[in-house]
C-alpha cells in the first residue's frame, strides 16, 4: 500500500507537473497572441496617424508653395506703388503751358471726373489745380492695391509661416505709416512730413522688403525641391 500510495503520488505529481507546465505554456502562448494583436493594432493606429500628419504637411506645404508666389506678387506691386506715391521725385504734365485746344484734349484723355476738368479749366493756377486731383487719384489707386495686399494676407496668412506672416504684418504697417505720412503732410503743406514717409520707405521698409524677398525664395526652392523628391 505504501509503494502504490508512492506510486500513484509520484505519477499525480508528475501529472500535476507537466498539466501546469502546458497551462503555463498555453496561458504564455495566449498572452503572447494577445500582445502580438495589441501590437499589431498599435502600429497600424501609428502608421494610419504618420500618414495622416504626412498628408496633412504635405497639403500645408502645397497650399504655402501656391500662396507664395501670389502674396510676393501683390507686396512687390503695393510696395512699388507706395514708393512711387511718397517719392520726392514726381512728374506730371506741364499744363501752364498749354493752350486751350491742347488743354482740352489732354483733359479728355484723362480719367477725371466732368467737374475736376471744370476745375483745371476754370483756375487761373492750372499746373497746381491738376497736381492736386492727380495726387488723389494716385493715392486712390495706392490705397486699393494696399487694400488688396492686406486682405489676401489676412485669408491667407494661416498657411504661411509664422515668422513670414509676422514680417508681411510689420511691412504692411510701414507702408500704411509712408501713406499716411504723405497724405497728411500734402494736406498740410507740411514738406517735412511728406518727407518723413520717403524716409521711412528708405530706411526701414526697403531692408524689410529684401528680407521677405529672401525668405520666400528659399521656401519656394526648398519647396520645389520636396516635390521632385516626393512627385
Amino acid at each position: 500500500m505504501l509503494a502504490y500510495g508512492g506510486g500513484s503520488a509520484t505519477i499525480a505529481y508528475l501529472l500535476f507537473q507537466w498539466l501546469g507546465k502546458t497551462w503555463i505554456e498555453n496561458k504564455f502562448a495566449q498572452r503572447l497572441d494577445q500582445l502580438r494583436h495589441q501590437q499589431a493594432l498599435d502600429l497600424q493606429r501609428l502608421r494610419v496617424e504618420i500618414d495622416a500628419m504626412l498628408s496633412g504637411a504635405l497639403k500645408l506645404q502645397e497650399k504655402e508653395f501656391s500662396i507664395l508666389p501670389e502674396a510676393w506678387a501683390k507686396l512687390d506691386e503695393a510696395h512699388g506703388l507706395v514708393s512711387w506715391l511718397v517719392s520726392p521725385m514726381q512728374q506730371y504734365a506741364n499744363v501752364d503751358s498749354m493752350n486751350a485746344a491742347q488743354l482740352e484734349e489732354f483733359l479728355i484723355g484723362t480719367d477725371f471726373t466732368e467737374s475736376q476738368k471744370d476745375e483745371v479749366r476754370n483756375t487761373h493756377e492750372k499746373g497746381h489745380t491738376y497736381q492736386d486731383i492727380v495726387f488723389w487719384h494716385r493715392l486712390h489707386k495706392v490705397k486699393t492695391t494696399f487694400g488688396e495686399l492686406q486682405t489676401f494676407v489676412a485669408r491667407n496668412g494661416i498657411f504661411l509661416p509664422a515668422e513670414l506672416e509676422e514680417k508681411f504684418s510689420k511691412i504692411s504697417e510701414l507702408l500704411w505709416s509712408a501713406l499716411v505720412s504723405k497724405e497728411v503732410g500734402h494736406e498740410a503743406k507740411d514738406w517735412k512730413m511728406q518727407r518723413e514717409g520717403w524716409t521711412k520707405i528708405k530706411d526701414e521698409t526697403e531692408p524689410l522688403y529684401k528680407a521677405i524677398k529672401c525668405e520666400i525664395q528659399a521656401r519656394l526652392q526648398s519647396h520645389g525641391h520636396k516635390q521632385q523628391i516626393n512627385p
